[in-house]
């Protein structure tokens, strides 16, 4: 129990949103990890398979750099991860956005949680982007 302890305590505090935010960059990493493996169809056929895979690469890479960062508040470098995040989110969103002006049905849904994903990451960069590291650190 003890290295967990002093790993715990090594996160400067809140440290309960230090860690909500690298499972959420995990959960980036994954989506990124199936993207790559399994595409959706759908947005495979409008973006192709090159841009399919550098969709992928960029939520992979976000989602690994922003778990690495985020705990000991390299906030210049988690900038970095939300930038490659945010742009693979907002691919993947102009694509949703352009099969829902081109194909029948509707896609806002897919949108609207689109935009709440991205949102997540606005708030986190809002927090941050003032500051190289994080101030409270020694």
């Amino acid at each position: 129990m003890a290295p967990l302890r002093r790993l715990w305590e090594s996160i400067t505090e809140p440290r309960h949103m230090k860690v909500t935010y690298a499972a959420i960059y995990a959960l980036v990493l994954a989506t990124g990890i199936a993207t790559l493996l399994g595409p959706p169809r759908s947005i495979e056929g409008e973006l192709g398979s090159v841009l399919t895979v550098i969709w992928s690469v960029f939520l992979i890479v976000g989602g690994t750099a922003g778990a690495l960062t985020v705990l000991p508040g390299w906030w210049w470098a988690e900038r970095l991860s939300l930038i490659l995040t945010m742009t693979g989110i907002t691919i993947y969103g102009l694509v949703v956005l352009s099969l829902h002006i081109t194909q029948e049905g509707s896609r806002l849904t897919q949108l609207g949680m689109i935009l709440l994903a991205m949102s997540v990451f606005a708030v986190r960069w809002m927090l941050i982007r003032h500051y190289s590291f994080e101030p409270r650190r020694g």
